[in-house]
Parts: C-alpha cells; sequence; structure tokens
C-alpha cells in the first residue's frame, strides 16, 4: 500500500510517491494525486543540461490571395 504524502493543492486527493521504469529503462519517480497532477517528476538518466532542438513544422498557406472587386 502507498504511502499518502499530503493532498493535491488543486483537487485535494491524496498524494503518492511512485517509482517506475520508462520503456528506455530510466527510472521514474513521480509525486502525484490520483487525478494526474503531478507535484514534481525526476527521470533519473536523462541529462539537464543537454540542449533540446526544436523543429517546427509549418504549411504553405492554404489562402494564396484574397482580393475584392466591384460586381457590375
Amino acid at each position: 500500500m502507498h504511502e499518502i504524502h499530503g493532498h493535491c493543492e488543486r483537487c485535494q486527493a491524496p498524494v503518492f510517491l511512485n517509482r517506475s521504469d520508462d520503456e528506455y529503462g530510466n527510472s521514474v519517480m513521480t509525486l502525484n494525486c490520483w487525478n494526474g497532477h503531478y507535484r514534481w517528476i525526476n527521470i533519473e538518466g536523462i541529462e539537464s543540461d543537454m540542449s533540446v532542438k526544436i523543429k517546427i513544422k509549418t504549411s504553405k498557406p492554404l489562402v494564396t490571395r484574397i482580393s475584392f472587386f466591384n460586381l457590375p
């Protein structure tokens, strides 16, 4: 049985300390309530000072030209 570590600030549900392994073998520790609100997440094996490259994909605009004209 899990030990309660307080109550969630958002929903007042009990907060539990959880430890598991992710699909890459990293140890993941979380302090969260049973409704999914996290106080913190610690993933061992992940370097926090690693640079992250963010790529943003944009598509061509759907509208290439808007114009107005007078009807006869």
